[in-house]
């Protein structure tokens, strides 16, 4: 056989269509130098390593290779199945690969954390930068349930349709790891806002409210919670332009949660800015949480600290030219779930009125 500069795709592919026919007594072109060689090439591509079958690694000759594949299966139908089985996996990931590699070019990452990454790329054809959130491979072979659910959830973003929501184009799995394709949004994220500029003016941060309440409005109104506010997931660029970012789903975001809970037990760190009955609670959907969060967020911007302690109401106070109306719509987003704004429409509405009655 002669090959001009194949892809790992027909290599591995002649080399199960070899395997196959030399298994089923068919004739093949695949001979012992062949499979010699074409294990090698796979053997020395890093990549490859860690996800080749574990025969093509054992087994250095044809001759030694029909040896193992007589006591897999003693007819023709169970080697042809076995094969499929050990190779079909590899051949759809390094397919997947290629379509993504033809199509993309990777420019840089620029976020990462504890799901995966964030990935800026740019499609050849359109011309266009997207960021691709690929998330950690989580799914075990034998368990499809994890895979359908993180599609069904992901499925349910694509409803999300509000100028302050991060627009999703795709979704799909490269490899085994499930990834998002979604708008890119130039700007920074509050915490990098508040590092760079300080402190939100009072009458700014109202503003900034109102669009995020109105966001999540819209959210809520489809039967999405976010359940992941926070500063981080918070965006803004010049002139005026804010995002949501990184509605969780939940699979993730529950290992995310218990995760705090395990390491901390109480409401520190990420946990500062989530509701004290989510963090007890990982796997509660109620839209309630998200107005504790955002009330966190709020807080946090105009006080540059976090609303933790016995000093919350004092701290609040004691900023510069503090309103109490202001700061009581900002206690009442703090409280327990049942004392708190039962909807982000009831909070709107607050947050309209004092801004009419202020400025």
């Amino acid at each position: 056989m002669t090959f001009s500069e194949p892809t790992l795709f027909e290599i591995v592919e002649t080399l199960k269509e070899g395997l196959v026919s030399y298994s089923t007594g068919n004739s093949t072109e695949l001979n012992n130098d062949d499979y010699k060689r074409l294990r090698k090439i796979l053997l020395s591509t890093e990549k490859l390593s860690n996800k080749l079958p574990e025969f093509i690694k054992q087994y250095r000759s044809l001759d030694e290779f029909w040896g193992y594949i007589k006591e897999v299966s003693d007819s023709y139908a169970g080697r042809r199945q076995y094969l499929g089985e050990v190779f079909n996996p590899l051949l759809d990931e390094l397919e997947t690969n290629a379509t993504m590699t033809n199509d993309y070019s990777e420019l840089e990452v620029i976020g990462s954390g504890g799901f995966g990454e964030v990935k800026r790329m740019k499609h050849n054809l359109l011309k266009m930068d997207f960021a691709f959130k690929f998330f950690s491979p989580i799914f075990s072979n034998d368990d499809e349930r994890n895979l359908e659910r993180f599609f069904r959830e992901a499925q349910i973003l694509f409803r999300l349709n509000h100028q302050n929501i991060i627009k999703i184009y795709d979704i799909g799995l490269l490899g085994n790891k499930p990834f998002i394709r979604m708008e890119l949004f130039e700007g920074k994220n509050l915490n990098q806002v508040l590092k760079d500029h300080g402190r939100f003016p009072i009458n700014k941060s109202i503003d900034l409210m109102i669009e995020l309440a109105d966001a999540l409005s819209h959210a809520h109104g489809i039967g999405i919670v976010h359940r992941d506010i926070r500063p981080s997931n918070i965006m803004i660029a010049r002139p005026r332009q804010v995002r949501v970012i990184d509605f969780g789903l939940g699979i993730y975001l529950e290992n995310e949660l218990t995760s705090r809970l395990t390491r901390t037990g109480h409401n520190i760190a990420g946990g500062h800015f989530t509701a004290p009955e989510l963090i007890s609670n990982p796997k509660l959907i109620d839209p309630r949480t998200d107005i504790y969060s955002l009330g966190a967020v709020w807080y946090n911007l105009i006080t540059g600290s976090v609303p933790a302690g016995s000093k919350i109401r004092e701290t609040l106070y004691s900023v510069e030219g503090m309103n109490e109306e202001v700061a009581e719509i900002i206690l009442k987003c703090l409280e327990d779930i049942d004392g708190r704004y039962q909807s982000m429409q009831e909070l709107i509405l607050d947050l309209t009125k004092v801004k009419g009655d202020l400025f």
